[in-house]
């Protein structure tokens, strides 16, 4: 059985696929990786929660070479590919199967610095909170938080739009329509996007200050906050 974010089933496609079906893929993740403050030779340490394949975990430690992370994913398939794509950090990063905001981050962690890329969304709104609050309580004071996700326009219009312009996006891919459509929809079965300016006022809620959008492409998004000094 599929698990939320396994839009392919064999998980050494993803990274080729969701290339294709999330448009700017590639500079999302830049806008996450450049959003951090600390410098490039800082210790950082990192949570990644929805680790997937392991694709901006690898990013990371090689842009933040004595960073360590801890990137969490709840589907095996995922984590098998995260191994293999990751053997090379050796200890600079632990891989570890779990839930947020069930499993991580837990009241014994802490971290400079929380990432996340396409996974919140699949969390309800009132998970979303509860995860802000639980991501506030395990950074150190001047952490940062930084998702890039999906969020969900009020204005149907825009919704309507933004679907117009996946598929373009899709077909420009080389993609057959009807198979990234059933793809797509099926993954729709687990994604319960929330508005940016919910969100945003939401992390302003769980105290977290400089709380900002950084990057936005239609519905993609790439938004977070520092825990106070």
């Amino acid at each position: 059985m599929k698990k939320p974010g396994e839009v392919f089933e064999d998980s050494r496609v993803y990274d080729p696929g969701i290339e294709a079906i999330v448009p700017r893929y590639d500079e999302l993740h830049d806008t996450i990786l450049n959003a951090p403050p600390q410098e490039r030779d800082d210790a950082v340490r990192v949570l990644e929660l929805g680790a997937g394949t392991g694709e901006l975990t690898a990013k990371l430690l090689t842009r933040f070479p004595e960073s360590t992370v801890l990137a969490v994913d709840h589907s095996e398939r995922m984590l098998s590919e995260a191994e293999r794509k990751l053997e090379t950090f050796d200890d600079r990063v632990q891989i570890e199967q779990g839930a947020f905001p069930d499993d991580h981050p837990d009241a014994t962690e802490a971290f400079d610095l929380v990432i996340s890329s396409l996974a919140v969304h699949h969390l309800s709104s009132d998970e979303k909170r509860t995860l802000f609050d639980a991501i506030h309580e395990a950074l150190v004071p001047g952490g940062w938080f930084v998702n890039g996700d999906v969020v969900r326009f009020d204005a149907p219009h825009l919704e309507t739009l933004s679907d117009a312009m996946i598929k373009n996006w899709v077909r420009s891919k080389g993609w057959e329509e009807e198979e990234f459509m059933n793809r797509w929809q099926a993954s729709d079965d687990y994604d319960d996007p929330d508005t940016l300016t919910n969100q945003l006022v939401w992390l302003r809620e769980a105290e977290f200050d400089a709380v900002t959008s950084l990057w936005q492409y239609y519905n993609f998004a790439v938004y977070g906050g520092r825990k106070p000094e």
